[in-house]
């Protein structure tokens, strides 16, 4: 048994958490189950490690989303960020959010209402981008969807290129190694299929890592600007929580 640390000794926040996450697995797994807690029993224990109720709403929400799903191209075609921001905006502010939105994606897209806030959609020849903004319990909810599924089959395309070249290569292989035609077509077909295959998620790996970082980067400004915004009026301009996910 390993020897037990000293009672006095002390942990950064990020390693209480894991040895609060390590701590409960053990505990399942000496009693063969697991307990089950309401939200409001989860967000009073963590008040008393000192974390507030909306960082633990916020972690629900994210852990409840469905995980990302990967396909083919190796990477995600769809990019979700959102955050809460404390207090209401105005039609006006909301309006400058919007604009900045605009900017930041250089599109001038479609507003309109949708339940009781406002959704702008940007459409281009890559995708469409939809960012949402509306209240959330006492705060203001800011969340933008990107998509880029239109792009994603643009590469997979151009891709198709490299996939002959590699069958190309496939035809010189095939020819110094057999003399069976079925075996020799299945060399050629298998070099395109590779080709195409590696080439497309080869291009697509970075461009998806840029769109996940760009998403954020956006959704995090706009949460700047309108905590800007309720400073301004008198609003309280804490930042609640975020959270984000990838979706094919």
């Amino acid at each position: 048994m390993p020897d037990m640390p000293s009672p006095s000794q002390r942990y950064s926040d990020q390693e209480m958490a894991l040895i609060l996450k390590r701590a409960a697995e053990l505990q399942e797994g000496a009693d063969g189950r697991g307990a089950q807690r309401t939200l409001a029993e989860i967000q009073e224990i963590a008040a008393e490690v000192g974390i507030d109720a909306p960082f633990v709403s916020e972690a629900v929400a994210e852990l409840e989303r469905p995980r990302p799903r990967v396909g083919w191209l190796g990477a995600p075609t769809r990019f979700h960020d959102e955050r809460s921001v404390a207090g209401s905006l105005g039609s006006t502010q909301i309006g400058e959010l919007l604009d900045q939105a605009r900017a930041e994606l250089g599109l001038h897209g479609e507003v309109r209402q949708v339940f009781d806030g406002v959704e702008l959609r940007l459409r281009s020849a890559l995708g469409m981008s939809i960012l949402t903004v509306g209240p959330r319990g006492g705060g203001t909810r800011i969340a933008l969807t990107t998509e880029r599924l239109d792009q994603a089959v643009a590469i997979a395309a151009g891709s198709v290129g490299i996939g002959l070249l590699a069958a190309l290569g496939g035809v010189a292989i095939a020819i110094n190694v057999t003399d069976n035609a079925l075996i020799a077509s299945a060399i050629v077909a298998g070099s395109a299929i590779a080709g195409t295959v590696v080439s497309a998620r080869a291009l697509w790996f970075g461009i998806a890592e840029r769109w996940r970082r760009r998403t954020q980067s956006i959704v995090a400004a706009l949460a700047e600007r309108a905590a800007v915004l309720n400073e301004s009026t008198g609003a309280p301009e804490k930042l609640l929580g975020s959270s984000s996910n990838d979706v094919f």
